[in-house]
């Protein structure tokens, strides 16, 4: 009897039989927020601050609105039915790497702001000098009254004394406080300080990851009581009892900071965050960066765009800024077709928060987004218009639709990003390094090489990298060659250029359509 011994012949890790398919990361092409879609001169403004320093017109269009809601922030409300009112201001986070002209561009964009601050104070600081010296005047004499009861022997004349104190006691000169429209750095107890003085409203600007670093607990062994912040979206009531003094808060908070990509990542590891639905009140804004790709040699900001900006919310500022401590805001409504616009998204959005849905990642941010969309509405139609205009037109809510639209996408992005260790990203490195030269091997001395600017030389980090990217079938384990120099060797995945070529693909169809 005969046996057939026949050799099964696998085939050589470079051919694409001998791999399953790569297993890649959640990588997402964020789209750009054309300056387009803010009104008028706040456009223009976008459009040239992102031209003159040759960043992403996302950066400018987010900060931008963020100052609008720090102008306008609890004079309105946006109601699209009764029982649902949404305040307008915002919360955002822009995120965007080393040496991409954020502060820059923050700067120019709270301008404004900053100005009309001190003109503030040069209209108002010998009123409020005045009157404190009154105050004092009327302090001193009750102080004297107070001595003097002490010392009456007389009942009736210590109740005389006691009317008199608390009459002038109840008359006492209210000062006013100089206007502070922002902070860039606070405490929860701070902020909470600063936005009761402020009347219940305040803004929050900053290029530096650090205030959330604070707000999370830095100098508390990570206990804060972030309730502010929490609160502050949509004015919620915050009780603050000290020793001292005790009093209760409806703040409306506006957030703005232009930021690393590593701080989004970082604010899934921060206890104060977790759990509270904190994560889910941002606006997640990831632009693609222009480094690399810049000429440096655009022409400077036009002083006529920048002079109309400042006019512009110096003028919302005046209208918005002043409002008494008991003035009701005003109710914004949708008109026919701006409902049918945003109710069409809304519908669009609940779609995908379904379990097999785009959405079903980030169910919690997704479904505050519509009510988000109503607020952008809101900042681009007040903008637009004024203050006495109360319908919001369809060509205003297009605009916020697809605001909100391409920020699902930013979204997505940001919380792919929130919680990854640092090995995932570090695997990214090397698989986008690999993908970006379409090798199908590389020696051990070059990826060290490749990845010596990324702190990844050192060794424990790269090979933890590279067996993530193993586990994924995107490298094979490492092959030791025969040679007279020991030299480790990694195959490629042949099939990692065919997805890389149809990602390509796909990226080239979906910008043609959109030209």
């Amino acid at each position: 009897m005969s046996t057939d011994n026949k050799m099964i012949t696998l085939p050589s890790l470079e051919q694409p039989d001998a791999w399953d398919a790569p297993i890649l990361f959640d990588e997402f092409e964020t789209p750009e927020i054309s300056a387009d879609l803010l009104p008028g001169i706040l456009g223009g403004f976008a459009a040239a601050l992102a031209h003159a320093t040759e960043t992403p017109e996302a950066l400018s269009v987010m900060t931008i609105l963020g100052v609008i809601s720090a102008a306008i922030t609890k004079k309105f409300v946006v109601s699209p039915k009764e029982g649902w009112e949404e305040s307008v201001n915002i919360y955002t986070i822009i995120a965007l790497p080393p040496a991409n002209n954020k502060s820059q561009v923050l700067n120019s964009c709270i301008k404004p702001l900053v100005e009309w601050e001190k003109e503030q104070v040069l209209l108002m600081e010998s009123t409020i000098k005045r009157l404190q010296s009154e105050r004092k005047t009327q302090e001193k004499i009750i102080e004297v009254l107070r001595v003097k009861a002490g010392k009456s022997k007389s009942q009736l004349e210590r109740d005389d004394f006691t009317h008199e104190i608390t009459q002038k006691e109840i008359n006492l000169i209210d000062v006013p406080v100089l206007p502070i429209l922002f902070t860039n750095d606070a405490t929860p107890e701070s902020l909470t300080n600063l936005m009761h003085e402020q009347n219940g409203r305040l803004a929050i600007f900053s290029d530096e990851g650090g205030i959330l670093e604070t707000l999370a607990g830095l100098y508390s062994n990570g206990a804060a009581n972030i309730d502010i912040l929490l609160k502050g979206i949509n004015g919620g009531d915050v009780r603050v009892k000290r020793k001292d003094r005790s009093y209760m808060l409806n703040p409306f908070l506006t957030i703005v900071l232009t930021v690393q990509n590593s701080i989004i990542q970082n604010m899934g590891e921060k206890r104060a965050y977790l759990g509270n639905g904190c994560l889910e009140r941002f606006l997640y804004v990831l632009p693609k960066s222009k480094l690399g790709y810049r000429t440096h040699n655009t022409a400077p900001l036009s002083e006529t765009i920048t002079q109309d900006y400042h006019a512009k919310i110096k003028s919302l500022l005046d209208a918005c800024a002043c409002s008494g401590k008991d003035e009701q805001p005003r109710i914004l409504t949708l008109s026919d077709g701006a409902m049918h616009l945003w109710k069409a998204f809304q519908a669009d959005i609940e779609k995908q928060l379904r379990t097999d849905g785009r959405l079903s990642v980030c169910q919690g941010w997704a479904g505050k987004i519509s009510g988000f969309a109503l607020r952008i509405g809101a900042l681009l139609h007040v903008a637009a218009t004024g203050t006495s205009h109360p319908d919001i037109p369809d060509t205003i809510m297009r605009n916020a639709v697809e605001i909100a639209t391409l920020l699902t996408t930013h979204a997505l992005a940001a919380f792919n990003l929130i919680g990854i260790d640092q090995s995932i990203e570090d695997a990214k490195s090397v698989s986008q390094w690999i993908r970006s030269r379409g090798i199908s091997s590389f020696t051990q001395s070059e990826i060290v090489l490749a990845m010596r600017n990324k702190k990844m030389s050192k060794p424990e980090r790269l090979q933890k990298a590279l067996m993530i990217l193993h586990e994924r079938n995107i490298v094979s384990a490492p092959v030791k060659l025969p040679t007279k120099k020991p030299t480790t060797l990694y195959y490629v995945n042949p099939q990692l250029k065919e997805k890389t070529d149809e990602s390509f693909s796909t990226s080239e169809k979906v910008k043609k359509e959109k030209m």
